[in-house]
C-alpha cells in the first residue's frame, strides 16, 4: 500500500508519513513539489491525505485533478485542514460529485488516532 501526503506543512506531512509507515505503507509526501498530478502518476498511491487550504495549489485543484485521473477508483482520500470553515464540507461535496472515495476529513490538529479511526472505517462516498 501506497500513501501520498499532500499538505504544505513539512512537519505535519512527516507526522502523518510516520504513522502511516507504522500501519504498513509506502509514504511520500510533497516536499515542495505542487505538481500534484506528476505526484499520482509517478508514485500511484492508494491513499492521498490531502490538505484543502493550501497557497499555490489547493486541495479542490487537486481533487479536480484526480477526478481526471484514470485510477482515482483505486485511489482513497483523507481531506485535512486547519481553516475553521466550510472547506473540508466543500471539499467533500467536491468528491462525491466527482465520484472520488473519501474515507472522511480532519480538522487539523489531529492526532494519529483520529487518522486511524478513519483508515479503518468505511468510505463516506464511493464511485
Amino acid at each position: 500500500m501506497r500513501a501520498l501526503i499532500y499538505d504544505d506543512d513539512d512537519d505535519l506531512s512527516q507526522e502523518c508519513a510516520e504513522a502511516l509507515r507504522h500501519r504498513g505503507y509506502e509514504t511520500r509526501t510533497r516536499e515542495g513539489r505542487a505538481d500534484f498530478a506528476t505526484l499520482v502518476g509517478e508514485f500511484k498511491p492508494d491513499l492521498i491525505m490531502l490538505d484543502v487550504h493550501m497557497p499555490e495549489f489547493n486541495g479542490f485543484e487537486a481533487l479536480l485533478a484526480l477526478a481526471d485521473n484514470p485510477r482515482k477508483g483505486e485511489i482513497s482520500v483523507i481531506m485535512m485542514s486547519g481553516a475553521r470553515d466550510n472547506l473540508l464540507d466543500a471539499g467533500a461535496s467536491l468528491s462525491v460529485a466527482h465520484d472520488i472515495r473519501l474515507l472522511g476529513t480532519l480538522n487539523k490538529p489531529f492526532t494519529s488516532g483520529d487518522m486511524n479511526q478513519l483508515l479503518s472505517g468505511p468510505a463516506l462516498a464511493r464511485p
